[in-house]
């Protein structure tokens, strides 16, 4: 018998033993649709917002919150102007909170007014692998109340004191934002 041919029975032998055959047979199906493994992962994606996509929030101070569903790096981010609404006053950078999923951006609105945010139109936001995210445009309008404080809208966005969306200048946390607090308004 040629090595081949031993080989061969010796395959056959082994895959027949407890069902083999049947479960190769099925992973090689010709209809069988598999999975795309992406180098890197899946981009990540929006998953969550404050103020929520097509809802109002209060006028006046508003804490812009972006939450991905994948860990993401600090210095990557990208907010620009969308072509269907105006585009809020804001720090020039955001900060990355501790979820390592959650961007948290200071910036004031005003009343009856409908605002669109492009959220990476530019890539830049990227995962902790490096890949970016998916582009998404945030749309919300205000309403006439404002809020004048910071407390205020850190609650309005389900945060807390210590998400703070402004790092203080000897800051050595994970933040991006290095920039002094805004004067009060």
């Amino acid at each position: 018998m040629t090595s081949t041919c031993a080989h061969t029975l010796a395959l056959a032998a082994l895959l027949s033993i407890g069902g083999f055959n049947a479960a190769v047979a099925q992973a090689q199906a010709p209809d069988e649709v598999r999975p795309l493994i992406v180098p890197g992962g899946p981009s990540p994606r929006v998953a969550a917002s404050y103020p929520a996509d097509g809802a109002s929030a209060p006028a006046g101070v508003i804490v812009l919150k972006i939450t991905f569903d994948q860990p993401m790096t600090a210095d990557a981010w990208a907010y620009g102007k969308a072509d269907a609404g105006a585009f809020p006053q804001c720090l020039a950078h955001p900060r990355l909170l501790n979820d390592n999923r959650s961007f948290v951006l200071l910036c004031t609105v005003a009343p009856g007014q409908a605002y669109a945010i492009a959220i990476n139109s530019d890539p830049r936001f990227a995962n902790t692998t490096g890949r970016s995210a998916k582009p998404y445009v945030l749309h919300f309008t205000t309403t006439q109340p404002e809020t004048r404080d910071m407390p205020a809208a850190l609650a309005q966005a389900g945060l807390t004191a210590a998400d703070e969306p402004v790092m203080e200048w000897n800051d050595t946390g994970k933040g991006v934002s290095q920039t002094p607090p805004p004067p009060p308004l």
